[in-house]
């Protein structure tokens, strides 16, 4: 599909799950190495993963997957407008005008408003109804995450000019499927690229957090916590919910806050629990790095034949996501659905993905 205008990819007032991914064209990369002074800006890395964890808790979106490569960054992002039309004009104002100050504050801290700047921007409809949009706005989290690194880095670098490579790109996905395999392409980047070699030891990654969650929840379990403080303490726990279960399926209110307020909702991303995901991703990983793909193993072929996946094309779905998927990504009933209600006949990767995924007489 030729690519499309970002309003036609992003739709303000629905929730959607979007995939955004951005590049740096400094001589050092994002945190790459200087060819010149032979620095190390590999820190850098830790600067946007706090800045991601505390723009979770602030706008109205999920964050889903992470990475942080060595020049350029991956994200999965659901806006959440349901939740963001819940809060106050106050709370809407305080968290735009922190977000701000998180933004233009080098040292990566937040800063709370003043009370007289917070009554000054309430007095003004038309500003707290902008301010209201911009929280389950995917373009102004990339804004805000974007112009901090850039302006932390050019005072570090002593210089001025452009950090990032034009504006972030966006892609829409459009079900189930599309968040499956482009959360496994996120979070096997770094293998990919030959940085790591298995998903524990790719740190920057969704995956890393989820797996250290896991083993940190699993060894507190005999500890007297409840479920929120355990939730407070977890390396993952401003990442998006990962497993939907059938009672937020359901109930489109179900989760709609966050119990700990370190993230937008509780509401799962996708019909699969942690442990089968972590092992569909750990054996993805290794078919990738084999280069001769083999049979997948029985106990996780469900997960794929529920998402109408063929199981034997899993591996180029995955090796192949960004240059089969456009602006849309999704399952190929889906997608051509969604083609023809934007007034398009064609759309990115048709040949290939059709014999990738079964027929499907279900709609969208």
């Amino acid at each position: 599909m030729p690519s499309c205008a970002r309003k036609t990819v992003v739709d303000q007032d629905e929730v959607g799950v979007y995939h955004v991914w951005g590049r740096c064209v400094r001589r050092a990369w994002l945190c790459g190495d200087d060819p010149v002074s032979g620095k190390n800006y590999d820190y850098r890395r830790d600067w946007i993963c706090k800045n991601e964890e505390a723009f979770a808790a602030l706008f109205a979106i999920d964050i889903g997957f992470h990475v942080e490569m060595c020049n350029h960054l991956h994200l999965v992002l659901r806006t959440r407008p349901d939740v963001v039309a819940g809060w106050s004009d106050e709370e809407v104002v305080r968290r735009v005008l922190t977000i701000n100050n998180r933004t233009r504050n080098l040292a990566g801290e937040l800063e709370s408003p003043a009370e007289n700047e917070i009554l000054v921007a309430m007095n003004d409809r038309e500003l707290v109804a902008e301010y209201r949009l911009r929280l389950s706005s995917p373009s102004w989290f990339m804004k805000a995450l974007r112009e901090n690194i850039a302006r932390r880095s050019n005072q570090e670098d002593s210089c001025s000019g452009v950090f990032w490579d034009g504006r972030f790109k966006c892609r829409r996905l459009l079900d189930d499927t599309a968040i499956l395999i482009c959360g496994i392409y996120v979070d096997l980047n770094q293998i990919r690229a030959g940085e790591t070699q298995s998903p524990e030891e790719s740190t920057h990654t969704s995956a890393f957090d989820r797996i250290a969650s896991r083993d940190a929840r699993q060894a507190a379990a005999a500890v007297a916590l409840s479920d929120d403080e355990r939730e407070q303490r977890a390396p993952d726990g401003w990442l998006g919910e990962l497993t939907l279960d059938e009672r937020q399926a359901a109930d489109p209110n179900a989760s709609l806050h966050s119990r700990t307020g370190r993230r937008a909702s509780d509401k799962g991303l996708i019909p699969v629990s942690l442990d089968r995901y972590l092992e569909l991703l750990d054996w993805t990983g290794r078919e990738i790095r084999s280069d001769k793909a083999g049979a997948i193993p029985e106990h996780l072929a469900p997960i794929l034949e529920r998402l109408q996946i063929r199981s034997d094309r899993w591996i180029d779905l995955v090796t192949n996501f960004d240059r089969w998927f456009g602006s849309f990504a999704g399952h190929v009933d889906r997608l051509a659905t969604f083609a023809a209600g934007i007034g398009r006949k064609l759309f990115r990767g048709a040949n290939p993905l059709s014999s990738a995924f079964m027929h499907s007489t279900s709609g969208p």
